[in-house]
């Protein structure tokens, strides 16, 4: 803004593009509704020019869609950031994982010291990987989780394709 709260106008060398029309940068202001930076000159010949005032238009229907399309994801992101923890589906995985990990746990035989060498030298060696990876995860600079996460990706996506690989194919009803 200059000192006499008039905003300061584009120079030549923006305003103008190649051939004597008005460039980008001043239809996109003029499409934005911020003419006043636009020198009088430019307004002028947009005004009586009629591929200007094409490009003025394209450039304001741009504007339209995008400022629809910001307003559309800033409301899904809010919508996301309010969506409530899937706590049900978090317990549900890890009653899965237990009682995954119960056959080995209890072995096929009925023999007691299984159970107690389970519960003396597996739950605390298990709990001590568990620490050692939490710690490895959380250190400063640490790639480790970065690469666990991307391998977990890859794991899935391997186990999307065999899926579908393995799925029987139907065919369509006509």
């Amino acid at each position: 803004m200059t000192k006499s709260n008039q905003p300061e106008l584009l120079p030549d060398e923006l305003a103008w593009a190649e051939g004597g029309h008005a460039s980008d940068v001043v239809l996109t202001a003029m499409a934005d509704g911020q003419a006043e930076i636009v020198p009088a000159a430019v307004l002028a010949h947009v005004e009586g020019c009629r591929t200007c005032t094409t490009h003025l238009g394209n450039a304001a229907l741009l504007s339209l869609h995008t400022g629809r399309e910001l307003a559309l994801l800033a409301t899904e992101s809010e919508a996301a950031a309010r969506a409530p923890m899937p706590r049900l589906a978090i317990v549900l995985g890890l009653l899965v994982a237990v009682l995954g990990i119960l056959p080995s746990a209890l072995d096929a035989s009925p023999d007691i010291g299984t159970a107690k060498t389970f519960a003396t030298h597996d739950v605390p060696l298990l709990a001590n990987g568990l620490s050692t990876l939490a710690r490895r995860l959380l250190e400063p600079g640490s790639s480790v989780g970065l690469v666990l996460t991307y391998g977990a990706a890859a794991l899935v996506i391997l186990m999307a394709l065999a899926l579908v690989r393995l799925l029987p194919k139907k065919e369509v009803s006509r």
